[in-house]
Formats: C-alpha cells, structure tokens, sequence
C-alpha cells in the first residue's frame, strides 16, 4: 500500500502493556461506502432510482430475485475455489471485470425499465450481472478489510455503512431520477477505483513480506459452525434492510432525513463506543453481546412504523440496523485477520449464506406470516424475527471454537506450493553449480559462483519464511501480527514498521505487544534468537480438501 495514503488515527481505548488500541481511519471507508450506496441503489431500491423500473412490480422482483440467486451462488463458489484460483482473485484483473459487470447490469436496469417485451429478460441479465459482478467485489473487498487491525476494521466499516446510506438518500431525495440513475451505475467503477490502489503488489511478487497462506481448518465442522448462524442472522437482516431502503430511506419529508441522519450517527456511536469498552480484547464475542441487543430492539419496532410512533421507531430500526450490518462485516472481517483464514473463504461462505438468509426473510416470511393470519410488520412478524436472532446469537461460534477447528496439520495450497517448489528449484540449482565448480566443469566459473551464491540467499530466505510461518501457525497470531513479526525478526524496529506497513506508531507497538505476550518473550533479541534455533518442518503432503 502506498506510504502516503491518507488516513486518520483515532485512539479508541487503553490497552495492556500502556499502549493505545487505535485504528487508521482512511479511503477503505469511502471506497466501501460507494459498493454500500451502489447496493442499495441498484438492487435494493432501484425502484426509486430507475426510470420505470418502479412501474412494474414484477420487473423490480426479477432485478432482485436473480441478483440474489447469482450472487449467493457466486460467493459460495469464490468459497470453495478460493485456493484454486488465488491469484485470480485477488488480482487487478478480477477488480476490473468486477466492475465491469457491476456497471454493466446497473446500466440494464434501463431497458429493464423500459415496458418493451424484452424488459423482462432484460432484468433478469441486469439481475445476475450485478450479482456476479458484486461477489467479486465483496470478496475483494473482504480481503482489504482482513489486512487491518481490529479497530481499524471496526472504524471504517462503521463509516462505509453510514456513508451508502447517505449516498442513497442523496440519490433518492435530492438528484433528479436519470441523473441519479446514472450516478448509481457509477459507483461500482470509483469504488474499484479506490480499491484497486488498496490492493497491494501480491506478496509472492514483491517477495518483501512472505505469503503467510492460511491457516487449514476442518471444512466441515466450520461449515456448521459459522455457516448456520450466518444463514439465521440474514433473515434479520434482509427484514430490517427491507425497511429501512424501501421504507423511510425514499422519504422526501425533512423531520424524517433529519431524524434518518440523527438515526445514523447514533447507530455509528453506538458501535464505536462498544469497541472502546470493550477494548476488544474478546473481539466478536464482546461486540455481538452488546450490538444484537440493539437489533432485537430495531425488530421489535416494526410493529409501530405505521402507528403514532412513526418517527421514534424509524430511528430506533435504523440504529438496529446500522449494527446489526456493521457486526457481521466486522464478524468476518475480524475472523479473516485474527486467525489467519482465507477471507476468500470466509466471506464467500459467511455473505453467501447471509444473502440466502436475506433472500428468504424477502420472500417467504410474508407467505408464513399470512399463513397464521399476520400481516408484515406486525407483532407476530417482530417475534419470530426476534426468535430467530437469538437462535442466530445461540448458535454463534466463540473465538475459542473457531480456533478449535483450525486443523493443526499444514495442508498444502496451490500458491504456497508454488512458491516452495520455486525455492526447491532454486536449492537444486546452487547445488548443480556447487558440484560443476568441484569438478571443474566449463564454462565462465566466476558467473556459475555468483548464481550458486544468488540461489543460496534465495533458498535461506525462503527457509526463513518457513521458520517464521512456523511460529505464527503454532502461536495463532493475527494476519496483521504475522507480518509485523516477520519485519521484527528481521530485525527492523517499530519506526520502520509504522512506515512499511502504513500503520500508527501505537498501533505498532500494540501489535509487538500483543506479539511478545503470545510468543511469551519480552524482547526483539529473543525473537530473533527464537526464529534462529526454530526448526522448519518437513513438507507434508497435500491434504485431500
């Protein structure tokens, strides 16, 4: 990432060992915001943005219903190839086509929304590009996000989600309906944009810091681990975004955006000052505990946004919501970064099955409802999705859990392999060039030992690579304490790893704390000494996935 991007450090609490837990607050924000705002926009409430779209309510339920079935199936297949096709996905060229596909399908809406015989086909291709094109970007995005801190992470997925409400009520309220049209259908490319210089130089490019895979985990008890809560917790979700995009959101009354703002910026506090009470030590764990109260809250004032309270419960499901969305960015976001999972993995899986969960909230919930003689919005809609929550919050996996899973065997993946068989090429050759300088063999013999010596640096830095991809697998640490340890055992202090990692002076020291504590050392000389005398295990073969 470029030095001088530009960013805010905002010191959230105290943590142990004197230091600040302090995040960066920058342009991940704003780039997040517009993907927010482009959602919102496009797929959840095109019908207020788009010409004709609205006309017809069956094009506005193909738009969705097609847009919800290729991108769940999507993320779920980014999930399950994510190793496969690694470099792919997290390439310049995967960001380009993202947003190709983005804009393209938003731009279809108009022909969707034209009333021609092909409208109907029409929103069915808008629908799936978008759905493809948004996969993509969620799971780019969702690697940028897993780079950072958890305070960091925290900060600007708080923000981003305040700022695509926004620029909805912008689009909604105050740009007139072509324009908005096709201001919508450019945020997906100024969000890649911003984006595309977020993604650094891939790491076994630049060769500076090593590719630290992902650490293995037993698929299948994952899978229902963190799988089915996810599933649950859409349901709540997509009933709240429901209301809140469709509802009030499109509102042109002042007191309502007036108070559509006071909602937003509580519901960011709100958030913002769990993390700081929390200091998140316990990370998720504390933050669910204290947010899902808040969304429990918002769905139990459905029921009064048609009554007298119109206006308190549209602040109040705002604020629910804001929370609600924001912990399960921050859920996967965190997951990905403290235990070092492939956030390919994680995000596919986690936001597929929170968009089938959303989906079926849109969907089926009216046909349940009106099956026991409710109407949506009323008390016994509230209820089941309130019941559904906290079975969602039972089921919930804890840090401890998650880390219980991760398999303690090292598999092999496709880019990891790629990069040892590299270094073993390597290792052969200075070894070929060892054995024709001993006997002589022809050629220019000065070139042959400048080449032999060449390979031996490359083959003891890859072993070094080994030594401390060792150590952070047996000690568990973070993504982001991976890559700080490695620039510790290489002996830099923390100036140099605030600038090459872009990162407060705080934060770093945070970081070689959290560090030294779990490593249970207490200076960088005796990490350094411990990387020496580690040894590197042999290569295990690869695991059947």
């Amino acid at each position: 990432m470029p030095s001088n991007f530009p960013h805010i450090t905002i010191s959230v609490a105290h943590g142990r060992n004197e230091s600040d837990a302090s995040g960066d607050l920058n342009t991940l924000c704003v780039g997040f915001g517009m993907f927010q705002g482009w959602l919102y926009a496009a797929v959840f409430g095109g019908v207020a943005v788009f010409p004709g779209v609205g006309d017809d309510g069956g094009v506005a339920t193909l738009v969705f219903d097609a847009f919800c079935v290729s991108f769940a199936l999507a993320l779920l297949l980014l999930a399950f190839t994510n190793q496969l096709f690694l470099r792919f996905y997290v390439g310049k060229k995967a960001l380009a086509l993202a947003s190709i596909l983005a804009s393209a399908g938003t731009l279809g809406l108009f022909a969707a929304g034209s009333g021609s015989p092909t409208a109907a086909a029409a929103a069915v291709a808008s629908g799936a590009c978008m759905g493809a094109g948004g996969s993509l970007m969620v799971a780019m995005w969702g690697t940028a996000f897993a780079r950072y801190e958890f305070t960091t992470i925290i900060l600007n997925t708080v923000v981003a989600v305040v700022l695509g409400i926004a620029l909805y009520l912008c689009l909604v309220n105050w740009v007139i309906v072509p324009v908005s049209a096709l201001m919508a259908a450019l945020l997906p490319v100024l969000a890649s944009l911003l984006l595309w210089k977020l993604t650094p130089i891939p790491y076994y490019r630049r060769q500076e810091i090593p590719i630290f895979h992902p650490l293995p985990i037993r698929r299948a008890s994952f899978v229902a681990r963190f799988g089915l809560p996810s599933l649950i917790f859409g349901v709540s979700l997509g009933a709240l975004r429901v209301c809140v995009v469709t509802g009030f959101l499109q509102t042109g009354d002042l007191t309502g955006q007036l108070a559509i703002g006071a909602g937003a910026c509580v519901g960011a506090a709100v958030v913002l000052v769990v993390a700081a009470v929390t200091k998140g030590d316990s990370h998720w764990d504390m933050l669910f505990r204290c947010l899902v109260p808040f969304a429990a809250a918002a769905l139990f004032c459905l029921p009064l946004l048609s009554g007298p309270a119109e206006l308190p419960a549209c602040f109040m499901v705002l604020v629910g919501y804001i929370c609600l969305e924001s912990l399960m960015w921050i859920f996967f976001s965190d997951m990905s970064q403290e235990l070092r999972l492939s956030p390919i993995f994680v995000f596919g899986l986690g936001r597929g099955l929170l968009a089938i969960g959303a989906f079926a909230g849109a969907t089926i919930t009216e046909g349940i409802l009106a099956g026991i003689g409710a109407t949506p919005g009323s008390p016994t809609e509230a209820l089941l999705l309130m019941l559904l929550l906290l079975v969602g919050y039972s089921l919930l996996p804890r840090q401890r859990e998650i880390q219980a899973i991760i398999d303690p065997r090292r598999g092999e993946s496709p880019g990891w392999t790629s990069l040892k068989a590299a270094v073993n090429r390597q290792e052969e050759q200075a070894a070929a060039r060892a054995e024709a300088a001993e006997t002589g063999g022809q050629g220019a013999p000065d070139a042959d030992e400048t080449a032999g010596a060449e390979a031996e640096e490359r083959a003891a830095k890859g072993r070094f690579h080994g030594r401390c991809e060792e150590i952070a697998d047996r000690y568990l640490l973070s993504r982001r304490e991976t890559e700080v340890m490695f620039l510790l055992a290489k002996g830099h202090n923390a100036a140099f790893i605030q600038d090459k990692l872009c990162i407060s002076k705080s934060t770093a020291k945070t970081h070689i704390n959290h560090i030294y504590r779990k490593l249970d050392i207490h200076t960088q000389q005796e990490l350094l000494t411990m990387v020496e005398e580690r040894e590197v295990p042999a290569p295990l073969e690869a695991r059947r996935r």
